[in-house]
């Protein structure tokens, strides 16, 4: 059975980490969303120590230079929020949805029996985690910024159920230009993935026009991040729609819907259609190389000590260099370590095959 057996599409708001660690900022951002017509309110179950090493450094976008630390503990959910979130969410007749990007994280939301979670576009090589959420058979909508087609495929291929997982195509440059959203691609998502529900993240500036193309190629899912006032200072602000154009941007759906369903033509911009190569554009190889995870040490290992979930994590780059695929994370449990390893280390084959450091 497909994820969404209806035509309906399905608007996500896209809170994330615009709540700026106010919980009654959070929920006026869910009453919000639900008045302006939106399906989903989502957030983000972020934890930096299952994100980043302590040596992972700062990112960078249009809004400034950030400790990605700093920012990811600035976005982290209180304790008591999800109790208050999700009742919020019931309250305003509006769906709850949540990004986990760990296994920290997906065990923390079990309890509230999530009938979805979503997948963010970086977590797409943490296979042991789409492997995690396969074996409960948990619905999941994930995004594929910086993604290639093997990508996915991989991803999917953990997960195992392809009728229960909604691709969302997206660009991984905030804001995206409009010359790489290359909205063809959904065309080519639908053709390799049949059995998945196909849908659009957008992060271009304008609060329609992309995605009414994207409705309009056959979208089944449209996401946009939101924040009440696009001044504020923050990572994710300046690039979010405020509650005017949420609202125009969800009439705009609705309206695209009926139009297609009625056979009209509808005109996209031959820019935003562009490409249907799903490739990694020059402006997202930085987050990429930034945002993508492998192997590294969760602690300190010496040599001749066993590798284990205790000292081995998958984690985000940051500006560290890549570690291990987390493809091999499950073959090197139990393995003997040869050398000493120190506390955030990249765990690479040189690191477990070269000599020992002097």
């Amino acid at each position: 059975m497909s994820l969404f057996p209806d035509s309906r599409v399905r608007v996500i708001a896209e809170i994330g980490i615009n709540h700026d660690g106010s919980l009654d900022k959070a929920l006026e951002m869910i009453r919000v969303s639900a008045a302006c017509g939106a399906d989903f309110a989502k957030f983000q179950l972020l934890k930096a120590d299952e994100m980043y090493s302590p040596h992972a450094g700062t990112y960078r976008n249009e809004s400034g230079t950030y400790n990605i630390r700093d920012v990811v503990r600035a976005g982290e959910l209180r304790a008591g929020w999800l109790d208050r979130l999700t009742a919020a969410c019931r309250e305003h007749g509006i769906g709850f949805l949540i990004t986990v990007c760990d296994e920290a994280g997906l065990e923390e939301i079990l309890p509230y029996r999530p009938a979805l979670l979503k997948i963010a576009s970086y977590e797409i090589s943490h296979l042991p985690l789409f492997e995690r959420l396969g074996a409960l058979g948990i619905p999941i909508i994930f995004s594929t910024a910086c993604a290639r087609l093997g990508d996915i495929e991989e991803a999917l291929a953990a997960y195992r159920h392809p009728e229960r997982a909604c691709i969302m195509h997206c660009n991984g440059s905030y804001p995206a230009p409009r010359h790489i959203v290359n909205l063809r691609v959904l065309q080519t998502l639908r053709l390799a993935f049949p059995r998945c529900v196909i849908g659009f993240s957008d992060h271009t500036r304008d609060p329609v026009e992309a995605p009414v193309g994207a409705v309009a190629l056959g979208a089944r899912v449209i996401e946009k991040h939101i924040t009440l006032d696009r001044r504020s200072p923050g990572p994710d602000h300046s690039f979010a729609i405020e509650p005017d154009e949420l609202r125009q941007l969800v009439a705009a759906v609705r309206e695209t819907e009926r139009r297609v369903a009625a056979g009209e033509n509808i005109a996209v911009d031959p820019v935003l259609l562009g490409d249907p190569a799903k490739v990694v554009h020059a402006e997202e190889a930085y987050l990429r190389g930034f945002a993508f995870r492998s192997v590294f040490t969760r602690r300190a290992i010496r040599a001749g000590e066993r590798f284990s979930r205790e000292n081995l994590a998958v984690l985000r780059n940051g500006q560290q260099p890549p570690g291990l695929h987390p493809r091999e994370f499950k073959s090197l449990l139990g393995r003997v370590c040869p050398r000493d390893l120190k506390a955030g280390q990249p765990v690479t084959w040189d690191s477990l095959l070269g000599p020992p450091a002097a």
